[in-house]
């Protein structure tokens, strides 16, 4: 038995219009050819799908039964149409996505799910990087594209701001200024911060606030991720900075977040490796910056 797919269609438009005439009309061919492909349907298939009379067409009770199986296989072919489609245009496979720390806990699961309705098709695959590597996993081609927090260094790498927010002060509770509602840096200058092991320079510079600085910052503790730098906080032993949203999700007992008003806020941007941008990554991009 051979049956193509324009057969089938050609059935459940005639299925839905219990009418030769306005079937062929909705599928755009003439009637003739409609009536001969199901008349060669029916002759494969061995039974009749409609009686025809003068004055009505109605389905046989086989043709009844076979219609939704017909419907399923049309489904599956437009499926298939268009993840064929999908793959010609570079719209479906996989998309790595690298997760800085801290980059953007707010838009993070709002993009990420955006782009998932907009193309279901593709595989997202996250991954979190620590303190140590702020871009996302790009320098070291382990991802495609990167939620981040500039600046560091970014040789071979392009990046475009979507939004900024405020920096905040991690510190404990107890401390003298846990309960101001803002700050000025020269007023933690002096504070024991965190030390981050192995990071970018350019990044750790940001952090501490090193353009603002008579003499290098003493550390009361080191780490590599952001529960690090909270939980030194949270002991006393060292401060940090983060951004607002961070600040703002953040619900550790024995923490407080105060707003540093007097130097700049940080950037979240979408980065992607220069040799490595594709219809995907675009489609991030402008997902990103319409939001």
């Amino acid at each position: 038995m051979q049956i193509d797919v324009r057969q089938l269609r050609y059935f459940v438009a005639v299925a839905e219009e219990l009418n030769f005439t306005r079937a062929a009309h909705r599928l755009n061919v003439v009637q003739q050819s409609l009536s001969s492909a199901i008349a060669r349907l029916e002759s494969s298939l061995g039974f009749r799908l409609f009686e025809r009379s003068s004055r009505a067409v109605k389905l046989t009770e086989r043709g009844a039964q076979w219609l939704p199986h017909v419907r399923e296989a049309l489904a599956a072919v437009d499926r298939a149409e268009t993840a064929a489609d999908d793959l010609a245009s570079g719209n479906a496979g996989t998309l790595r996505v690298g997760l800085a720390a801290t980059a953007a806990v707010e838009l993070t699961p709002r993009l990420l799910r955006a782009f998932a309705d907009r193309h279901p098709l593709v595989r997202l695959r996250t991954e979190y990087y620590g303190f140590e590597d702020p871009t996302g996993g790009l320098r070291e081609h382990k991802t495609d594209v990167a939620i981040v927090r500039p600046p560091f260094v970014a040789d071979g790498l392009d990046l475009v701001v979507v939004t900024s927010e405020p920096r905040y002060a991690a510190i404990a509770s107890e401390h003298r200024l846990a309960q101001r509602a803002s700050v000025i840096f020269d007023e933690l200058a002096d504070e024991p911060w965190i030390e981050i092991i192995e990071s970018d320079p350019a990044w750790c510079a940001f952090w501490r606030v090193s353009d603002r600085r008579s003499k290098p910052p003493s550390f009361g503790a080191s780490g590599r991720t952001l529960d690090d730098l909270l939980e030194a906080a949270r002991a006393g032993r060292a401060m940090g900075l983060v951004p607002a949203s961070v600040a703002r999700s953040q619900i550790w007992p024995g923490l407080a977040f105060v707003q540093v008003t007097d130097i700049p806020p940080s950037d979240i941007a979408i980065a992607w490796r220069e040799d490595r941008r594709s219809v995907l990554v675009d489609e991030l991009i402008t997902l990103a910056t319409e939001r």
